[in-house]
């Protein structure tokens, strides 16, 4: 009876040991199925605060040049599947010559119309004065017209994707391209981070250089609903092939599977093939919200009335394709503020004056603001984070 007892006990044992191990293995964590969940997570989202950080150094005329790009605000999903923002940015050159270009401004797109505005002095562009606070205002299709809303920026990479809207349909075509989406080569240590009260994972990856090219002509197709053209494809191929280079981390939240940070860093290839140039990314977003609300700005200008001031015509559809080419804003046309760095306002004589210093939170007075042996201008032309170990944003990547 004892060794039946025995017996009896020790099957169950087992069995209990057997039902709790196939527990484990099949109900274990897996960072891909996370991955995807967070991104389906993120679409059904109506609205997000988000604040970005993106930092490239690269060779332009010869010399290294290391630009910063800022930008935060709240985006809103409508109903009708449009994206309303407002987005405010800040935009940093800085060389290894004595000077750096800066500029600055908000962008707002609400209901399929368009406003921007600059930071004094702005743009140089015949009929607006931006030394007043001055709101444009463009019609669904005009923005493309006025040309570059960051004029003097050389990105890194070129978008695939035309500058026009996502139509209800494509972004139906989004939803469904994001929900098989299998685009990272991901690993999780078990580190976990508290962000703003909540529990996160924190998951590193990197893309899939195959898997990615076929996602960027998959986008093509979801949002103009056409096939790529064969300057789309080597664009596409030759993106992937940047993007397997950087080195990915999310932080995504446990309890709901949003994402509360991600991280890029690495290096893109030059023109010439022959560097590589340091890129940083760096996206918050800070709360989810159910209302925001982006407001129309009071007094504004229209869009028409300086095309019509500058050309003497009115732009409109029988420009056709000739519409992008007859911009307002290029790089020739356009003053961007810049500044010399003079001993009076550099007084710790690192190369950033005391705007810069404020710009990337340094110290003004110290040179090496984070005693690692190399001043902080010379860490910030170069991509490094200037207060501490890593890249520009300080990563730690």
């Amino acid at each position: 009876m004892k060794k039946s007892l025995a017996f009896l006990i020790a099957g169950v044992v087992i069995v209990l040991a057997f039902v709790f191990a196939s527990y484990v293995v099949f109900m274990q964590f897996r960072p891909e199925r996370e991955i995807r969940s967070m991104m389906m997570t993120m679409m059904q989202l109506t609205s997000v605060e988000q604040e970005s950080g993106f930092s490239w150094t690269q060779h332009v005329d010869g010399n290294r040049v290391s630009t910063t790009l800022y930008a935060s605000g709240p985006l809103e999903l409508t109903p009708e599947r449009q994206v309303n923002h407002a987005t405010k940015f800040r935009v940093v050159h800085l060389s290894h010559g004595d000077t750096y270009q800066d500029l600055s401004g908000e962008l707002r797109s609400i209901s399929g119309k368009s406003y921007l505005t600059y930071t004094a002095p702005g743009p140089d562009v015949p009929g607006v004065d931006f030394e007043e606070p001055t709101w444009v205002e463009f019609e669904e299709g005009e923005l493309p017209a006025w040309g570059s809303i960051i004029p003097g920026l050389h990105p890194p990479m070129e978008s695939i994707l035309s500058p026009q809207a996502w139509t209800p349909e494509g972004f139906e075509r989004l939803q469904y391209l994001l929900s098989y989406a299998d685009l990272f080569h991901v690993e999780y240590n078990g580190l976990t981070e508290l962000i703003g009260g909540v529990n996160t994972r924190i998951i590193d990856g990197r893309f899939d250089e195959d898997a990615i090219q076929a996602f960027l002509l998959d986008l093509v197709r979801a949002k103009e609903g056409r096939h790529p053209s064969d300057d789309e494809r080597i664009l596409a191929g030759s993106q992937a092939k940047q993007l397997s280079q950087l080195t990915l981390r999310f932080w995504i939240g446990i309890p709901d599977h949003r994402l509360y940070r991600v991280q890029a860093a690495g290096g893109f290839e030059d023109l010439e093939g022959t560097d590589l140039l340091p890129v940083d990314v760096r996206i918050e977003f800070q709360s989810f919200q159910e209302d925001v609300e982006i407001e129309i700005p009071d007094e504004r200008i229209h869009f028409q009335e300086i095309f019509r001031a500058v050309l003497g015509v009115l732009p409109s559809a029988e420009f056709g394709s000739n519409t992008k080419v007859l911009t307002l804003v290029d790089e020739q046309s356009t003053r961007l503020p810049v500044t010399e760095t003079e001993s009076n306002n550099d007084p710790d004589g690192d190369g950033l004056d005391s705007i810069l210093e404020a710009f990337y939170g340094t110290s003004s007075t110290v040179a090496d603001t984070d005693g690692d042996g190399m001043n902080d201008g010379d860490e910030v032309r170069s991509g490094r984070n200037p207060r501490g170990t890593g890249s520009l944003f300080g990563f730690g990547l």
